[in-house]
């Protein structure tokens, strides 16, 4: 295989949890009146969470803690059937392990909503090794996370590809040493990726997989 680790991105790359995540910020906004597009909602999402309640406080001259305590109270209520793996994302994982490859995992996901995700949609054996934002590692584009994964788990970094679907997963492993790979995007400008894919099938062919 072309490469023997992969450090994966959680959200918007593994699992599709942003279209649930959109709708508990729109229903946490119609508390005050407010309605914004969920494509507008998607866009600024595509930093962090944290990053588009500053945004929308502050452009609708919002309580931050109170709109940040309803969108926190609304993306709680979401089940776990409402933020599924990627159709194919899962079988690639699977295909990878078995040819030998480990996939690593670094989210800013919360580790107990992350174990019950995994666990619900029996994909928790996937994973040689998992940091979250309660290992207290910095978020991305910081590199901390994924130097961490690289030195609990001896990976030669010229043999690991980050795999994630924002800018910042980009720039966590430009910065981190390792080849990037941006999943079903275009990067910004400044910001260049190694590889670009746009489907799963892509991915399995640039690890050059063993045929199933």
């Amino acid at each position: 295989m072309r490469f023997d680790y992969l450090l994966w991105d959680f959200d918007g790359t593994l699992f599709d949890t942003y279209p649930a995540l959109v709708r508990a910020i729109e229903q946490a906004l119609a508390e005050w009146g407010v309605s914004v597009p969920a494509a507008r909602i998607r866009a600024l999402l595509a930093t962090t969470l944290a990053d588009t309640i500053d945004a929308l406080s502050a452009e609708f001259e919002l309580e931050r803690a109170a709109f940040s305590a309803r969108v926190e109270h609304y993306r709680a209520r979401t089940t776990p059937a409402e933020r599924p793996p990627f159709p194919g994302v899962i079988a690639l994982c699977e295909r990878f392990k078995a040819a030998g490859g480990a996939n690593l995992l670094f989210t800013h996901r919360d580790r107990p909503t992350l174990d019950a995700l995994l666990a619900w949609h029996q994909t928790d054996h996937l994973f040689l090794d998992i940091l979250t934002t309660e290992d207290g590692y910095p978020r991305k584009p910081d590199p901390a996370g994924f130097c961490a994964l690289i030195e609990r788990n001896a990976v030669p970094r010229d043999r690991a590809l980050a795999v994630g679907d924002r800018d910042l997963d980009v720039q966590a492993g430009k910065a981190a040493g390792v080849a990037t790979c941006l999943y079903d995007a275009a990067p910004s400008p400044g910001v260049e990726p190694d590889f670009c894919v746009a489907s799963w099938d892509e991915l399995a062919a640039l690890l050059a997989l063993p045929p199933l």
